[in-house]
């Protein structure tokens, strides 16, 4: 009787959270951990503090990127790939914000390429939520396969000190997210009319007294040093994947370790971040004012508070949970992959689900490789159509076609995005076991 009461608990202040909100999420674990350890007397576990340290460190080095006007050099550039491909919008458009994604390690990168899409979609004719669903979906599956989101890093943190190396970890997720943005875009430049028969496009047509197309045709000027911050985060990027996929370029110390993925990239996204100040001659007190830097630190307290509530009340009935799930996810370790998109369906974040669901899925003998199978499952946001990046496609949406519909699963990022993952793991079960 008692765990039915901890589990309303948990999934009270869950609920709570996802109403509040942003950093309400972490708040509201925060409370939750307090009912649990201090009302019910339950062993608080330790947080995921190798996860926010990497969080805080690529965080800062995006957030520097985007101050010195790295984001809007890179969203100037794809819209012009965009504008002289136009027949392959649909497909061109996720592929950018996929790599975006890979590249900096958050999703949130995607803001400032819908309007973008938006407008070359309208302008060529498409149906611009063809190309802003697959774009968002796309932006959401890249994290599993992002050496430095939040999401790997609790991976990385996790699978390596039990042998399970860097390198194979990438081969399986960067491929199988790959994979679930481009089925995930079949997908959706299949969705709905055409822009031109689209019933609520034609009346806000009529309507229309004022478009945006000043905005369209104004010229855009940037900063020659902005290039820069984008030059430096790939080289910090790049550095970081050679030395965590080639192991004996690491430094080496005196009692016969070495230096730790975690560490590499805490030091290589600090000492980038430092470098594209002068080089980019920024202020600091710009990067802390950035989107991305507050989004990025609101995912740290969201972490601390959700995944250590969770993880506490995980570990305080470890073995119950083994003797009900271990023997089922052993004969069947597919339904790893139902757990991690179920539990990121209800946390809306797939750093916050890995470090609560990996140990578990380690402790119940789940095979590795069946975890790095069922990994890219751990994108389960797209299921509502209330996750930040979706909401906003639909907001910069001025024909309409992207929109939440009658009906609270009615909306076009939903299929893409479940279609794509359910192929990419079925993919990735094929993949692992030849990689691990």
């Amino acid at each position: 009787m008692l765990v039915v009461v901890e589990l309303i608990v948990v999934l009270g202040c869950i609920y709570w959270g996802l109403k509040m909100g942003g950093l309400g999420v972490g708040l509201a674990g925060g409370l939750g951990l307090a009912i649990l350890t201090l009302g019910f007397g339950l062993e608080p576990s330790a947080p995921a503090v190798d996860v926010i340290l990497i969080i805080m460190s690529v965080v800062t080095a995006a957030s520097t990127m985007q101050a010195a006007g790295g984001m809007d050099w890179l969203v100037h550039h794809a819209g012009n790939l965009m504008r002289r491909n136009p027949r392959y919008i649909c497909f061109l458009a996720p592929m950018i914000t996929w790599l975006m994604t890979i590249m900096a390690g958050t999703g949130y990168t995607v803001f400032s390429t819908l309007p973008v899409i938006s407008e070359v979609a309208k302008e060529i004719g498409v149906r611009p939520s063809r190309p802003l669903s697959a774009a968002v979906v796309a932006s959401q599956v890249a994290i599993s396969g992002s050496p430095i989101s939040a999401a790997m890093a609790a991976m990385i943190s996790i699978m390596e000190p039990i042998g399970v190396s860097f390198l194979q970890i990438m081969a399986v997720c960067l491929p199988a997210s790959f994979v679930a943005a481009m089925v995930g875009a079949l997908i959706a430049s299949r969705q709905g009319c055409e822009l031109k028969d689209d019933p609520i496009y034609l009346e806000r047509l009529q309507q229309e007294h004022k478009d945006n197309t000043e905005a369209a045709n104004h010229t855009l000027t940037f900063d020659p040093r902005a290039k820069y911050s984008v030059f430096l985060f790939l080289l910090a990027t790049v550095a970081i994947v050679i030395y965590a996929a080639f192991p004996s370029l690491r430094p080496a110390f005196p009692d016969g370790g070495m230096m730790s993925t975690r560490d590499i990239i805490i030091v290589s996204m600090f000492a980038v971040a430092c470098l594209m100040v002068p080089v980019c001659k920024i202020h600091p007190d710009v990067i802390i004012r950035t989107s991305t830097f507050r989004s990025g630190m609101s995912s740290v307290a969201v972490i601390l508070g959700i995944v250590t509530m969770g993880s506490t009340m995980v570990n305080a009935h470890l073995p119950e949970i083994k003797e009900f799930a271990g023997t089922l996810l052993q004969s069947y370790p597919m339904l790893l992959s139902v757990v991690l998109f179920g539990t990121c369906t209800l946390l809306l974040s797939q750093g916050a689900t890995t470090p609560l669901i990996i140990p578990l899925a380690l402790s119940l003998q789940v095979p590795h490789w069946a975890i790095l199978a069922s990994f890219v499952a751990v994108t389960g946001v797209f299921v509502l159509p209330t996750y930040p990046t979706s909401l906003a496609a639909i907001e910069f949406d001025g024909t309409g076609t992207t929109r939440m519909g009658k009906n609270i699963f009615d909306h076009p990022f939903l299929l893409p995005g479940l279609v794509g993952v359910v192929v990419a793991t079925l993919f990735g079960f094929i993949l692992a076991p030849m990689v691990v």
